[in-house]
């Protein structure tokens, strides 16, 4: 008796197991009675699946919503949209703790971190590709130091990059090798041609340079 008790709380304290064995236990009495010619067996058959379908659903939900790094997350830091309050342009800390927005390179989006800390404005090969971006004529290529080591960078200019309110000309950027998490940067060097910017109740705040 004390086992069952202890079985049956379990259960009530994980919802989504209780509904994966009942929809075990209805597809396993349904394939029974179907194979016996009982026209309840397909319908016990069909339950059966419809738990299991939704008790998997439930759990990928579950997962998802407690696991940060899932692509599920990611997908929404990435869509992250800075808003424009008046010149200013303003956007949310995102649920990974950093600041993430759609920026424009020569018209094309680009999702970008923005991070004080590096001092250029980085990308990845392989998406400077499409970018139409024009090797820089005045620097050579530098080593720059990164999260996954010391890198070499090749630099191209990008006539224009747009953020929000921000609008940077002949901006020169950092295309590094790629690697397997591909990332884009904004940093300093974009950031040091605002007016100022600042983080206010969680949000940064970007003022872009009187004309």
């Amino acid at each position: 008796m004390t086992d069952q008790g202890s079985i049956f709380a379990y259960l009530i304290s994980q919802p989504l197991v209780a509904v994966a064995l009942a929809g075990l236990v209805l597809a396993g009495s349904g394939w029974r009675l179907e194979r016996q010619g009982a026209r309840l067996g397909g319908h016990l058959l069909s339950a059966g699946y419809l738990a299991l379908g939704v008790s998997a659903l439930l759990i990928v939900i579950d997962v998802t919503r407690r696991t940060k790094d899932s692509d599920f997350v990611l997908e929404l830091v990435d869509r992250t949209e800075a808003r424009i309050v008046g010149q200013e342009t303003v956007i949310p800390l995102g649920p990974d703790g950093h600041y993430r927005a759609m920026a424009e390179i020569n018209g094309h989006p680009v999702s970008m971190l923005i991070d004080t800390g590096a001092s250029f404005t980085t990308l990845e090969a392989a998406t400077a590709r499409p970018l139409d971006l024009r090797p820089s004529q005045s620097r050579l290529p530098a080593d720059l130091a990164t999260a996954n080591g010391v890198i070499q960078a090749r630099f191209a200019l990008a006539d224009q990059v747009k953020l929000g309110s921000i609008n940077v000309q002949g901006l020169e950027l950092a295309v590094i090798p790629d690697t397997e998490s591909p990332q884009a940067v904004i940093g300093m060097d974009l950031l040091s041609r605002l007016q100022s910017w600042r983080v206010e109740n969680g949000n940064l705040h970007l003022i872009p340079a009187t004309q």
